[in-house]
């Protein structure tokens, strides 16, 4: 976190939403916010502690240790079912998780920086605000609530830096259809405060509602505006709140009386260090509080109070390998997961000719699960398919995959990676992700390499080594003494069974003239603002206020 000074007067507190009359108990314990397991949090802590200890000590935007976080939270919420977007920068990369249940619009945003500084692991600045959000994330998906929004989580790369992570969000059109955005900045400093944004009353009084209800005071932050992420939304005209348990300022007499801890002493004497680690520069208490407090806004204004009848669906084992003639049982389970249990009819579809699925029972009530046959015939050929398992139930559909194959079939898999170009200046870094898909067969073990880089630029990879399905976050550095010009680089996947590869095309120093206003410019002509490169995407003569980064719709960043 940028640092900030918080002090203020405690905020008002509002009245919770209370749960619709006529609810029965089960679906009030449905509606209510959910208790965010701390150990959870603390568990993605030791993994952030971790990465940063096996890569030089920090996870500063950019470096190996960040991309390793991108990673690690990325998995996390791939398997969970979000869907994930790792949105490249020149110095780093945003991580954008949409939950696709709910409505479309309007959205609501929860964010904080998963930077470092370079001095330091970041545990509490700013690894326990985006733990916590992991795990609420988590909690989301499990309990899959009916929404009002749409729900959307952010992991900000360059906090540290300046905000250059959000702001190029926001710039990029990021902040479009967002109707809150709620910050999570240093949220278990050890000698912790309990300050609450106060740059919009409703989301302050939801904030305080929530430390009313556990009987803590809460102090307004009120000198922070300009120094976290929430600025860059603040400055689109996005409503914004959120929590701060103190940085390097020292807390009061009057301060540690309320709040217990060491007056005269840090928030975080931690702050910006080398000794903000895991777990001796965390309090688990204000972690524990402060995840709780933004789960609890967060069902408040986007869960809604009157549930839907639903249920999930799932198929264990998902996949099996036949010989014409053979056969396969896999166990389809269903679970409710708001409101009541519903009648459920089971069918297959995308089945392969010659092949055979049965369920018993074929109908079953959400909460209890069927058996699936899979059977081959004798003249069923050699191929895969996935095979869609799909419940028709009173209130709602749902389905889940079976994937499988008959005979011998080559494991193979699709290699891309987004995105496929970046722009830097001699010294700078760009980034991108290798993502792969099982195509074919089985997954299998894949080693990454990178070949036509030219001298002076060296390309990394985060991990070395992935399983087929999986990604990979690359890095390509270049020193100060790098030719300009555009350079293709093939990155390589070395499969156990198959190799596949992918391009990447960089481009270093300037391409184009300066930017320069009251000019014509064409569309597809290039041009350097502040070393960086952009092309033109619409005919237009500059004025002053238009430079490239400030106009998304006219220039693309290259």
């Amino acid at each position: 976190m940028k640092k900030l000074i918080a002090s203020g007067l405690a905020a008002i507190v509002v009245a919770a939403l209370a749960p619709l009359a006529g609810a029965t108990s089960a679906q009030a314990a449905a509606l209510a916010p959910p208790d965010i397991p701390v150990a959870g949090v603390q568990a993605h802590l030791s993994q952030l502690q971790s990465i940063a200890s096996a890569n030089g000590g920090n996870r500063a935007s950019g470096r190996p240790g960040f991309n390793a976080s991108v990673t690690y939270i990325k998995g996390k919420l791939d398997a969970a079912g979000f869907t994930t977007r790792v949105q490249t920068f020149s110095g780093g990369s945003n991580l954008i998780a949409d939950w696709p249940q709910g409505p479309a619009s309007p959205t609501l945003m929860l964010g904080a920086h998963l930077d470092s500084v370079a001095a330091g692991p970041g545990i509490n600045d700013n690894g326990s605000g985006s733990a916590s959000l992991l795990e609420i994330a988590l909690t989301l998906a499990a309990q899959r609530p009916t929404l009002t929004k749409h729900i959307r989580f952010g992991w900000w790369g360059a906090e540290e830096q300046g905000l250059i992570g959000s702001r190029f969000y926001v710039q990029n059109g990021g902040a479009q259809g967002v109707e809150a955005y709620l910050n999570f900045d240093m949220t278990g400093s050890p000698n912790p405060g309990y300050f609450v944004y106060d740059d919009d009353t409703q989301l302050q009084g939801l904030f305080n509602a929530y430390y009313s209800s556990i009987g803590v005071q809460t102090e307004r932050e009120t000198i922070g505006d300009g120094r976290s992420d929430h600025a860059s939304f603040k400055n689109a005209g996005v409503r914004v709140g959120g929590v701060f348990t103190g940085a390097s300022e020292r807390k009061s007499a009057a301060q540690a009386q309320k709040w217990g801890g060491q007056a005269n002493a840090s928030f975080d004497r931690c702050y910006h260090s080398a000794c903000d680690t895991y777990p001796s520069n965390i309090n688990t208490t204000a972690l524990d509080r402060n995840a709780d407090a933004a789960a609890y806004v967060l069902w408040n204004l986007a869960v809604s109070q009157q549930q839907n009848n639903d249920y999930s669906i799932a198929v264990s084992p998902s996949s099996a390998t036949l010989q014409p003639g053979q056969s396969a049982t896999a166990t389809l389970t269903t679970q409710v997961t708001s409101g009541q249990a519903q009648p459920v009819s089971l069918s297959a579809g995308n089945v392969p000719a010659g092949v055979t699925v049965s369920f018993n029972p074929q109908t079953i009530q959400s909460g209890q699960s069927s058996t699936v046959t899979i059977s081959a015939s004798a003249s069923a050929a050699n191929g895969s398919a996935q095979i869609s398992l799909n419940g028709d139930g009173a209130n709602a559909d749902r389905s889940t995959n079976f994937n499988l194959t008959i005979g011998q079939v080559q494991n193979d898999y699709s290699f891309t990676v987004s995105p496929t170009s970046g722009s830097v200046q001699p010294g700078g870094t760009a980034n991108t992700t290798v993502n792969t898909q099982v195509t074919s067969g089985q997954a299998q073990q894949i080693a990454l390499s990178a070949t036509g880089a030219p001298s002076g630029v060296t390309v990394s990879f985060s991990p070395a080594s992935i399983t087929a399905g999986q990604t990979s976050a690359v890095s390509i550095a270049t020193t100060s003494g790098v030719a300009s010009g555009t350079y293709t680089i093939t990155l390589s996947g070395d499969g156990t069974n198959v190799d596949r590869s992918a391009t990447f095309s960089l481009t270093v120093g300037s391409t184009g003239t300066e930017w320069a206003p009251f000019t014509s410019y064409t569309a597809g002509t290039t041009v350097s603002y502040q070393g960086t490169n952009y092309r033109c995407l619409q005919s237009h003569t500059s004025l002053p206020g238009w430079e490239p980064p400030n106009v998304p719709a006219l220039w693309q960043r290259m």
